[in-house]
């Protein structure tokens, strides 16, 4: 298990503090840490505001960069969905000025729905193909969306959410699966977008429905002696086999101290979970 770069507040705003990063001193700051840490992956995508433009203005020859792509924007008439991915991706290469991508994920698994999916996937290999891309794969929001996919398509690499709320993957028997079958797995998500990091009491009204659930969250925390950030890291650290942990940050402090939880030795479970997807999935926010 390795940490993997989060950039989804590389030029935007994202997650619950809307605070972005935006100057190139400090992606270049936290590049040059990250790459002496041991991080060599970088996860964004070419929807992420102006994530692959910074990013492109620093050396990233000691990282594998993962993008993501989607193929349901209505595009230009005369254009094929196979010319439509094969731009997309050379726009990708061409903002992060490197020749060659670790990974290209579908962002939505929606776009393999209907009669492309098949063309999708071959243009996808295609790219393996021509040794513009190691990997393909697909970013999910549910589990549920491999019980269709895996019909007709074994990914090289499932990116998914998964926390101490949200154990989907894990309960659903579909983490267990993709590693038996050798595939890479990406957790995301792993604070819930800092929802997961802060106190009860200073959780956003619009969750106070679950305010049974922080206040376990706050007594497991209070009982254990640990930070909420530890426990986080401790509970994912449980699932060794997972390949590749995208983490989002505000600031290099905050990385470090990712960095530093990584390394200790400490792992545990916890059973703490909830269902409801308007609380778990951000997208329902």
């Amino acid at each position: 298990m390795k940490i993997a770069l989060g950039t989804a507040n590389f030029g935007q705003k994202y997650g619950l503090s809307k605070k972005n990063i935006k100057s190139n001193k400090r992606i270049e700051k936290i590049l040059k840490f990250s790459n002496s840490s041991n991080i060599n992956l970088i996860d964004t995508s070419s929807n992420y505001g102006s994530s692959e433009i910074l990013l492109g203005k620093n050396s990233l020859k000691n990282f594998k960069l993962v993008t993501k792509i989607k193929t349901s924007i209505k595009e230009k008439k005369s254009d094929n969905l196979e010319n439509i991915i094969y731009k997309k991706v050379e726009k990708s290469l061409l903002k992060l000025n490197i020749k060659k991508l670790y990974a290209i994920l579908l962002h939505d698994s929606n776009d393999l729905k209907g009669n492309r999916k098949h063309l999708i996937i071959k243009v996808l290999k295609k790219l393996k193909k021509k040794k513009l891309v190691s990997k393909i794969g697909v970013s999910i929001y549910d589990p549920k969306e491999l019980d269709f996919i895996w019909s007709f398509w074994k990914p090289d690499i499932v990116q998914c959410p998964f926390n101490i709320l949200d154990q989907r993957i894990f309960k659903s028997g579909w983490l267990n699966r993709l590693i038996k079958n050798k595939i890479e797995v990406h957790v995301r998500s792993i604070f819930l977008q800092g929802l997961l990091l802060k106190d009860e009491k200073t959780v956003p009204k619009k969750f106070k429905k679950w305010n049974n659930i922080f206040r376990k969250w706050d007594k497991y925390c209070d009982e254990e002696n640990i930070s909420k950030l530890q426990a986080c890291i401790n509970f994912i650290k449980f699932f060794k086999k997972i390949s590749y942990v995208v983490v989002g940050f505000e600031n290099i402090s905050q990385i470090k101290k990712i960095i530093e939880y990584f390394n200790n030795n400490k792992k545990k479970y916890t059973s703490l979970t909830c269902s409801d997807t308007k609380l778990i999935n951000p997208r329902l926010w």
